[in-house]
């Protein structure tokens, strides 16, 4: 599996590996160095370029920048310009042996006072190289380097930029913005991946993403918390379960999905047919009446059970709900089931009750608290985006996009639950303490019912055998590829769930085994 860290896991790292393990730090900085100015010398080919930039910070991120200007002029390239956002006295360690080293090799390198200084030595015909911050940002950029920060952005053409470890701006644990950020064509992040890598505003600034490994020991990697890791397409193939060749519809799994209102019939709907075309053998929907004929037009294959009340379902709904759980191996609660109190009292009494594993999604997180998520008695996964997660642990959406790893796994570990924290760039929480991050998807995905298709095959994997822990990460690696199948295809604007729900066939076929 590929390991992610957050910044201070990264720091331990480092530390444990230099300062423990003895390795050699001006080692690592040559090794990232290196393969930074192997990057710029293709992209320069590439482009017919033959000057290069090099935009360094007072810390290590700078230090690479050295090594990589030192390694460019020992290829043979003479158009070499190294800018240094810092004073001389502010280089220190092993970035400072490296600017030293510079000093013989008649490489230029210029000390930025002001933006006039900076913006005036702008290239449109060169490489870019930003080594300016790295991933141990933690507060917004402020003052001078702020404006040159600023500066580059707004004098950036069509120069390719290589970014080292993160694009210098954005936060190396939850990829916020902290400032102006350059646009990367390609990020290359030293030893192992960083969560501020993937998450939020990284999308939009990464650009293509290369891991260079600098060999660190194994049991160095261990000294990062939490243990983190990329859920994709290398992992989902290990943990997928065949299709049987012997297999029948009581075998591939029964799924009860519930929810529904006389407002809202589509989500249920698209929950219920997630599951079947996902590969359950076979899924029961409880309803109220007002649903179950749009529902049966959209799915005839669907068994459709109905509730009391013929617009919401009600705690009266709860023993009939209960007695049909026992033909299940999974249950999905709250697509579409509306805000009333009684159907408020019905989610909580299914939670405290239901002995299948629970998926509970969208209105039914509506109805609960931190502490509801306590009294269950099977193993419970919960798919809440930002704005459902603040209302849940009671707090502002900001303080959730500043610390969304932290945010999740506090309220695995509390609560004993499985908590998939949707956004543009997904991440899974687990009760063990291991978070994995998702980088499957497409923007077209924002759309409504694209989360009821999440909780649909989450259950569905549940009930073809998965482990709930699997099924969410299966369940939202191939969510994600059908939602950018579909925004290949149709672009991202057009995309609807229904368009999703259409691609999830394909995407699974690709990994489809019998045995």
């Amino acid at each position: 599996m590929k390991r992610i860290v957050t910044a201070k896991g990264a720091q331990a790292i480092d530390h444990d590996a230099i300062k423990v393990k003895g390795m050699s730090g001006t080692g690592l900085m040559l090794a990232a160095g290196t393969a930074v100015a192997k990057v710029a010398h293709d992209l320069c080919k590439k482009s017919n370029l033959d000057h290069v930039q090099i935009f360094c910070g007072k810390g290590n991120n700078g230090g690479d920048g050295y090594v990589a200007a030192i390694k460019l002029k020992e290829a043979g390239f003479e158009n070499i310009e190294v800018f240094c956002f810092a004073e001389i006295n502010e280089i220190k360690g092993d970035a400072l042996h490296f600017y030293n080293a510079l000093q013989d090799m008649d490489i230029n390198v210029i000390f930025i006072q002001n933006t006039e200084n900076l913006c005036s030595k702008l290239r449109d015909n060169s490489c870019w190289i930003d080594a300016v911050f790295g991933t141990g940002l933690d507060r917004p950029i402020e003052g001078l380097l702020r404006d040159l920060m600023q500066c580059l952005k707004d004098l950036h053409k069509n120069q390719p930029v290589i970014a080292v470890d993160i694009p210098s701006g954005l936060s190396g644990t939850s990829g916020k913005l902290l400032g102006p950020v350059l646009q990367a064509t390609k990020t290359l992040t030293m030893g192992f991946y960083k969560s501020g890598n993937f998450l939020q505003d990284a999308k939009s600034y990464t650009g293509e993403l290369k891991l260079v490994d600098l060999d660190y020991p194994i049991d160095s990697l261990a000294k990062a918390d939490p243990e983190m890791y990329l859920c994709d397409h290398d992992l989902v193939r290990k943990i997928l379960k065949p299709v049987s060749l012997t297999g029948h519809k009581y075998s591939a799994g029964q799924v009860l999905s519930v929810g529904g209102s006389a407002a809202m019939p589509g989500a249920v709907t698209l929950a219920s047919l997630a599951a079947l075309k996902s590969g359950a053998g076979m899924v029961r929907a409880f309803v109220p009446e007002t649903v179950k004929s749009f529902l049966l037009k959209l799915m005839i294959e669907a068994i459709v059970i109905t509730g009391e009340n013929k617009d919401i379902l009600t705690d009266n709904d709860l023993a009939q709900i209960l007695a049909l759980q026992e033909k299940s191996r999974a249950m999905v609660l709250g697509p579409g089931m509306g805000r009333e109190p009684a159907t408020g009292k019905l989610i909580r009494a299914l939670l405290s009750e239901a002995s299948v594993p629970l998926v509970m999604d969208a209105d039914a997180l509506y109805h609960l608290s931190k502490e509801d998520l306590k009294h269950k008695k099977t193993d419970l996964i919960i798919t809440p985006h930002t704005g459902e997660f603040a209302r849940l642990m009671k707090l502002k959406t900001e303080d959730v996009l500043d610390a969304p790893i932290e945010r999740a796994l506090e309220l695995a570990l509390d609560t004993n639950t499985i908590v998939h924290l949707k956004g543009s760039t997904s991440l899974t929480a687990l009760p063990s303490g291991r978070v994995f991050i998702h980088a499957t998807g497409a923007p077209g995905m924002a759309t409504a019912g694209s989360g009821d298709l999440l909780a649909g095959l989450i259950a569905s994997f549940i009930a073809q055998g998965h482990k709930p822990e699997d099924a969410v990460l299966i369940a939202v690696y191939y969510h994600g590829s059908a939602g950018q199948a579909a925004a290949e295809l149709l672009g991202n604007r057009s995309v609807t769930a229904s368009d999703i729900l259409a691609h999830i066939p394909k995407v699974l076929k690709i990994d489809e085994v019998l045995m």
